[in-house]
């Protein structure tokens, strides 16, 4: 038996493991499920018996431990729940390398790595988990003396054999014995073959820049800056997948957050975890966050808007905003009002005023003027209380109280025959329809009082914007006439419950320096993905919100298009004094050298992308001078599968969504069947076509790109969003120009890309 024949055995054999012990689960859990139901009936039949003291007690000791038992079953029935899914992902992929080695004068061992440990009947161990720190034996150890760490202990083996396989569907494809590293042509062969809908399965393309990345459990805060296809987002994901197994004893996915640029980008990343062994990261956006904490107002994420990502340049206000500037005038404002106190606000009920915010400053000046802010607010809202309940008191005596509750207790006793009439039940029970009734009417004013709302939140917001000085105004550009107008767009959509992010952000800033607002601080470790597009002011927030979570950041400045203030620029203020883990990758593994060579020269010369050797077909530049002749040979290529495999993921991208709709409209009904146009970041990519416009295809890729009017639309500043579309392709790159040619492609380098007339073939 060769060592091949020997492989493909062995995966039968594994196979079958796995297909048993799913089977073992699925019994264990139907027999679960029954006892479970049977325990349901009895916590339900279960009475407290109130006979006496003594049965009392044992009774509620019986129904705790009924109670107690459910809750321990449910816990074990979901653990055997993610067990199943993790088995039916490796039944198609069970590992993807092994090892042998040696410890010592014992004998050699095998280990096989996947996504989850699988041990046989005698539980002995066949695969184990990637994440488990043998398994850095295969990632960066070398053949021969190598080293592994566990539990603080360094290990010293004889590394034997790596062996790296490619399975799908349960078949051996290949397998390659590599040396000092995983094999970078193998690797190739992996990028060379079609993509899933989802990104592939990428714990196998692991390289050693990576895996340091991975698996740094030193850095607290660590920056990836790679080139457009390097594996950025792959190691980020990566990453946490290692994090949430390394801590697995104390670490919850509910601690870790993750933040990407859009929706549609979150859906694209969400099968990827469950691919690594983990699942249900949390996976937002910023605006999600922020409007958990901003939840009176809707937010608006100008930033993230078509307009501004088209025309790539900074509104002043917004990087004003944005930046740290602003965020960091916060205290020493709130410090500057403290004496005074916040402006506050009269509060009444149906427009009767009940108290004044004149009387409301007298008794915050009242207050230990030794204390912060928002501890002297905690202090008024006591007082506030207290008097709200006095009024209270003092409204149940009025005349109107009387007659209302002698109504009500007519009706009670009324709808009650039976209820005891005696003189001290319906003096008793008058009491408490008084006290509901004004508890009612007054409920307003409680609710005022306990969420702080004798403040004016938005004219103090409007206030501190005020405050800002002229120099800090030129600085950034703005004139102190546009500066007043925009307070006054913001004043008016406060008014309509409207907020732009950076306003909100902002806004709760002030706010929790002004009372104690309670934002849930469970995050341990913070997850930013495209942080070129991530502005300071919000990574700042995340840093104060959550004080010991470590933070990874991860992105490519090369794609920095939108005109908004960028965190890169910042880290040094942002970590000041904190040491920062800085790694870089600058290999794409993406597209093709064909495709980086072309989009290449879209960038400046001290950008330039490296790329692997892997190769494919020149990019292809149709023209034309006519929009349905243009059309016509798109939905004649996109239909010829002797060209391409059928199963590629295909995207045509446009420079705006208006360009996009209106390619849409032209396309033929049989073609529409087969796209899907995508024009929000809310939708969900479902077709194996997409037509999407450039600002949402950031942080995406696809197998097949047509880059769609390519024409005078595109100009000479557009190179950035051009060379953002461009390198979307893996495989293949088309770009599409009709009408009067665009002037970024007049200088490029012919050599590059080969040209379609279509003009010729009349």
């Amino acid at each position: 038996m060769n060592e091949r024949q020997y492989e493909e055995k062995h995966l039968a054999q594994t196979i079958s493991l796995i297909e048993n012990e799913d089977e073992m689960l699925k019994n264990q859990q139907k027999e679960l499920q029954k006892t479970m139901q049977n325990q349901l009936k009895e916590v339900t039949g279960n009475t407290i018996n109130t006979a006496t003291e003594e049965s009392f007690y044992e009774s509620v000791v019986e129904y705790r431990q009924h109670e107690h038992e459910l809750t321990l079953r449910y816990q074990t029935a979901e653990a055997k729940e993610k067990r199943m899914n993790t088995l039916q992902t490796m039944a198609q992929t069970p590992y993807f390398a092994r090892i042998d080695f040696k410890e010592e004068q014992e004998t050699a061992e095998t280990l096989y790595l996947g996504i989850a440990s699988l041990r046989d009947k005698k539980d002995d161990t066949i695969i184990i988990d990637w994440r488990a720190p043998i398994a850095n034996l295969y990632y960066e150890g070398e053949l021969g003396e190598a080293y592994y760490s566990a539990n603080k202990e360094t290990f010293t083996v004889d590394l034997l054999l790596k062996r790296q396989f490619k399975i799908q569907k349960g078949q051996l494809l290949s397998m390659v014995d590599t040396s000092e590293m995983i094999n970078d042509d193998f690797l190739l062969d992996i990028l060379d073959e079609t993509s899933s809908p989802q990104m592939k399965n990428i714990v196998s393309t692991i390289q050693k820049a990576q895996n340091r990345i991975i698996r740094d459990t030193t850095s607290k805060y660590m920056v990836i800056e790679g080139i457009a296809g390097s594996g950025k987002t792959s190691a980020l994901l990566q990453r946490i997948a290692f994090l949430l197994y390394h801590h697995r004893n104390w670490l919850d996915v509910d601690q870790v957050l993750l933040f990407s640029p859009n929706h549609l980008f979150s859906d694209y990343i969400s099968m990827v975890l469950p691919s690594l062994g983990e699942s249900e990261v949390p996976t937002q956006t910023f605006t999600t966050f922020l409007q958990k904490l901003v939840p009176n107002y809707t937010i608006r994420n100008a930033a993230q808007e078509e307009e501004q990502f088209l025309s790539g340049q900074d509104n002043p206000i917004q990087k004003l905003k944005n930046g740290l500037t602003v965020l960091n005038q916060i205290q020493p404002y709130v410090a500057s009002i403290t004496h005074f106190g916040p402006i506050f606000r009269d509060l009444k009920i149906n427009g009767q005023t009940y108290i004044k915010k004149e009387q409301i400053r007298k008794w915050y000046k009242q207050t230990n003027s030794t204390l912060p802010l928002y501890q002297r607010i905690q202090l008024l809202q006591t007082k506030l209380a207290k008097k709200v309940s006095g009024l209270q008191k003092d409204e149940a005596k009025k005349s109107w109280v009387r007659e209302r509750a002698a109504e009500k207790i007519d009706d009670i006793y009324e709808n009650n025959p039976d209820l005891d009439d005696s003189e001290e039940k319906e003096k008793q029970i008058t009491k408490q329809v008084k006290q509901d009734l004004v508890k009612k009417k007054f409920h307003p004013l409680t609710r005022q009082v306990s969420n702080y709302r004798f403040i004016n939140f938005a004219k103090q917001y409007v206030h501190f914007l005020k405050q800002l000085s002229e120099n800090t105004l030129e600085e950034y550009g703005i004139s102190a006439e546009k500066w007043e107008k925009s307070i006054q767009t913001i004043r008016q959509q406060m008014k309509n419950k409207e907020i732009l992010q950076e306003d909100a952000l902002l806004y709760f800033s002030l706010l929790k320096n002004i009372y104690p607002v309670n934002a849930e601080q469970k995050a341990r470790f913070i997850f930013i993905d495209e942080m070129q597009d991530f502005p300071p002011a919000q990574a700042a927030l995340l840093k104060q919100l959550f004080p010991r979570a470590s933070m990874t950041l991860c992105g490519d400045l090369n794609q920095k298009v939108f005109g908004n203030e960028t965190i890169v620029n910042s880290i040094d203020e942002l970590f000041n004094g904190e040491e920062v883990t800085r790694y870089q990758l600058t290999t794409s593994y993406r597209s093709t050298e064909e495709i980086t060579a072309f989009a290449n020269q879209f960038l400046s010369q001290e950008d330039q992308v490296q790329t692997t050797a892997r190769n494919g077909k020149k990019p292809l530049i149709v023209n034309s001078a006519f929009q349905r002749q243009a059309v016509d040979w798109l939905e004649n290529d996109l239909l010829d599968e002797t060209k391409q495999k059928a199963q590629w993921r295909t995207a045509i991208i446009g420079k705006t969504t208006q360009e996009c709709n209106e390619l849409y409209t032209l396309l033929s009904e049989s073609t529409k069947e087969n796209s899907q146009l995508i024009t929000s970041e809310n939708e969900f990519m479902k077709r194996s076509i997409v037509i999407i416009p450039a600002y949402l295809a950031k942080g995406l890729e696809f197998d097949r790109v047509y880059a769609w009017h390519v024409g005078e639309n595109f100009s000479a500043d557009d190179q950035l969003i051009f060379y953002t579309i461009a390198t979307r392709a893996m495989h293949e790159l088309n770009v599409i120009a009709f009408g009067q040619n665009s002037p970024l492609l007049e200088n490029i380098d012919p050599k590059t890309y080969q040209q379609k007339d279509l003009m010729a073939e009349i």
